[in-house]
Formats: C-alpha cells, sequence, structure tokens
C-alpha cells in the first residue's frame, strides 16, 4: 500500500475511534448530569419537605382497645378490606412491586425499598427481606433502606396526606383515571422484568410530571369514591392501627399441645420435628378435629412453624436463616407456632390440618 493510502486509512480509524469515545463521553456526560439534576430536586424536595412538616421519624401508630372504641376508621375494620379487594393481588407476594406489601399493617409500616428481590444480573446473594423474620421493627427496616409510605412527619392532617406516597399515589390515579379504551396503550409496560420506579415522598413531584398516569392501582381503574374517601380519611387520621386480639384459649391450648409434641427429647423425636418442619416450613397451619368448628369462628387463624431461640411460654424470637435447613446457629432451639397476621391469597396458601389424628 502507498504511504499517502496508508496515511488516509489510518486518520480514517482514528477519526472513527474519536468519533465513537466522542460520543459515548456525551452519553455519559448527559446521564451524569441528569442525575446530578434529579438528586438536586430530591435534596431540594427534602429539604422544603423538612421546613415544612419537621424532620421524619417513626411514629406510633398502635391505638390499644380502650382508646380505640371512638375511632372513626381504623385499619383492620376500615381499611385492610379495600387492601385485599384491590391492592394485594400485586402487592402480598415476597417479591411485591418495590417490596411494598400491603396484605398487613406491618408491611404497610415498613414501607418499599428499590431493591429488587429476584435479580438474575446479581452475582452474589443479598440479604433477604422477609417480613416478621429478618427485622422486627421499623427502625431496622429504615435501617435496612426501606423508606415510609406513611407520613413520619408532622401528625396534621394536612401533612399526613400530603406526605404520604400511599395518598399521593391514590390522588394520582383519582386525577388521571385510565384512558377509555379497550387496550391499555403503550403507556403502561407490564412486563415481568419492567423497571420499577420506586418513588419516595421526595421525588413525587417528578414522578407525577413524569408518570401521570401511573397512580394506584396501576394498570387498573382507580378506587371508588367510598374505597377512595375511606382511606383519605384514614390517611389523615394518623393511620391509626388497634392492638391485636389476643389468642382464643382454644388455640393457646392446642398451641401449648403442638410445641410439646415438636420438642420431645431424644434423637428421634429431634429427626422427626426437623423432618416435619422442613416440609411444612411454607405451610399456613391450622388447628382443626372433634372441635373443629370452635376453632373456626368467622376467620380462621392460621399459623407458621418457625425455629426459636425461646422456648414455649416465652415470647418468641424466630431464627432468621435464610433455608429450613441452615444451621440454626444456636446450640438449643424450640420449634413454636406463629400467628399469620396478614391476609391470606390463594397463590401463596398452603393450608394444612393439625388435629388429634394428626398428631397420633
Amino acid at each position: 500500500m502507498k504511504p499517502g493510502r496508508l496515511n488516509t486509512l489510518i486518520s480514517i480509524v482514528f477519526q472513527g475511534l474519536f468519533s465513537g469515545f466522542e460520543k459515548r463521553y456525551a452519553r455519559l456526560t448527559l446521564l451524569t448530569s441528569m442525575c446530578l439534576l434529579i438528586l438536586g430536586c430530591a435534596v431540594l424536595a427534602e429539604r422544603q419537605l423538612n421546613e415544612q412538616w419537621g424532620k421524619p421519624s417513626i411514629k406510633q401508630r398502635l391505638i390499644t382497645a380502650s382508646n380505640g372504641q371512638n375511632l372513626p376508621l381504623e385499619y383492620h375494620r376500615d381499611v385492610q378490606p379495600i387492601l385485599d379487594q384491590r391492592c394485594v393481588v400485586c402487592h402480598a407476594c415476597y417479591d411485591a412491586p418495590c417490596q411494598l406489601k400491603l396484605n398487613s399493617y406491618d408491611g404497610l409500616d415498613r414501607g418499599a425499598n428499590k431493591t429488587l428481590v429476584y435479580n438474575g444480573t446479581r452475582l452474589l446473594a443479598d440479604k433477604p427481606s422477609r417480613l416478621w423474620v429478618d427485622a422486627k421493627s421499623t427502625l431496622e427496616w429504615r435501617q435496612r433502606d426501606f423508606y415510609p409510605v406513611l407520613n413520619e412527619r408532622a401528625q396534621s392532617p394536612e401533612a399526613n396526606l400530603m406526605g404520604s406516597t400511599l395518598y399521593r399515589m391514590l390522588k394520582l390515579k383519582q386525577d388521571h383515571p385510565l384512558p377509555q379504551k379497550d387496550l391499555l396503550g403503550e403507556d403502561f409496560d407490564l412486563a415481568l422484568e419492567r423497571d420499577q420506579q420506586c418513588t419516595t415522598i421526595e421525588n413525587f413531584q417528578q414522578y407525577e410530571e413524569q408518570y401521570p398516569l401511573w397512580g394506584m392501582p396501576y394498570g387498573l381503574p382507580g378506587l371508588s369514591e367510598n374505597e377512595h374517601s375511606t382511606l383519605s380519611n384514614w390517611l389523615e387520621s394518623g393511620s391509626p392501627v388497634l392492638a391485636g386480639q389476643p389468642i382464643p384459649s382454644k388455640h393457646a391450648a392446642a398451641i401449648t399441645a403442638w410445641e410439646t409434641f415438636f420438642n420431645q427429647p431424644g434423637s428421634k423425636a429431634a429427626l422427626v420435628s426437623r423432618y416435619i418442619y422442613e416440609h411444612l416450613y411454607l405451610a399456613n397451619l391450622y388447628f382443626g378435629g372433634q372441635q373443629d368448628s370452635e376453632f373456626r369462628g368467622s376467620k380462621r387463624q392460621f399459623y407458621k412453624l418457625v425455629r426459636s431461640r425461646t422456648p414455649s411460654g416465652q415470647a418468641l424470637d424466630e431464627i432468621a436463616s435464610r433455608r429450613p435447613f441452615d444451621h440454626p446457629g444456636v446450640d438449643r432451639f424450640y420449634y413454636r407456632l406463629r400467628p399469620v397476621r396478614a391476609s391470606i391469597t390463594d397463590k401463596a396458601h398452603m393450608p394444612y390440618r393439625l388435629d388429634e389424628a394428626r398428631m397420633a
């Protein structure tokens, strides 16, 4: 090849390389600028919220039965039925969108998290985030980057609404109902691997502007006027919840009998109990038998078989192992029955009866 042509070829190659580098650099610069802009807006929004309603702090919303008799709206009686009907179809599983579980008050109080539970590109295992298992208090969940969807600033009616991501999501759907079409348009992404927009209250203004049709329930009709009014009024009042009812005496006796059975001394009993636990740890256990109607009542109570550091009769201290056959990390542990405090959904429900015949 002649020197002139060689120089021309080298020049073209280098121009292409630099051109590609310039394009990649320009895209990187644009992306960085957008991230800084969004971060700056979030910081400004947080400052404005802090100035208006104070800095966020965890709130105690539990009301005792004696103090809750005059509550116009209460979580279990008025709110949970609406969430069960309209929300838990998506927000009940372990991998619920943004990890927001709405089938129990504990899940609502815990809030949301931007980390995907199932992520095929992750090289190392992430910490599990099982409700009631991997953290035992709202503070622990905040330390694990779960952010609130209820207002945690000043408890005024206005702040309880405008400082609540849950309310703002519901209000967004009311302001921008679904388009009157037979099929949803390209504005909605219903793919399982879609990007999740897990917005916080600090970023909610940008979310409203960018995704006006993405109020909740996502891709579904909004709540009825009565449903929306009930949830809004409950949120406005500070989201109160009555303390759970004590376990009925019939259940308490059955729990004692079964926990005694599972924790019998001896190697054979330990092997049998381990076999049962490793097969039933996902099951929703319930009591039955000759007095089945006495256990059933208006709403059947279910239990989980768990491993605890404490024996029967003491406060349950569940061992949070990743798998049921993992070493518990203690020399002595006890099989215990933990009440299920979440609404039951068919897709995660494996009922299994414990009765006299089963024990025999």
